[in-house]
């Protein structure tokens, strides 16, 4: 294993740590429990989370389709941003451009 792979792998485990840290900071039993916007940032740090660790478990994944991704979803949200009037989904929309953003 040459060192290109193994800084490779090392960040995907970097970024597959970080999404399970943030999954784990809600307990299952506690999520029917959360305000309404604690339940919203709760559905998006989970979407996120989900389709980061579904990435990280492919084989042969380099870290540079991640950040690809992750760079994506944030240009998709910045776009929809800009097409909205709606205060409540402007407000969504720039908690998930965070979130996106946490994984940069």
């Amino acid at each position: 294993m040459n060192s290109e792979n193994l800084g490779n792998l090392m960040s995907i485990n970097t970024v597959r740590e970080k999404a399970l840290k943030i999954k784990g900071m809600y307990h299952p039993n506690l999520v029917n429990n959360l305000s309404k916007e604690a339940n919203d940032l709760y559905l998006i740090r989970k979407s996120i989370c989900n389709q980061i660790l579904e990435l990280t478990h492919e084989k042969d994944i380099k870290y540079s389709k991640i950040i690809d991704l992750v760079k994506k979803k944030i240009e998709e949200n910045k776009n929809q941003l800009r097409k909205t009037s709606d205060e409540i989904e402007l407000t969504l929309i720039q908690l998930a451009i965070e979130e996106w953003e946490e994984f940069l």
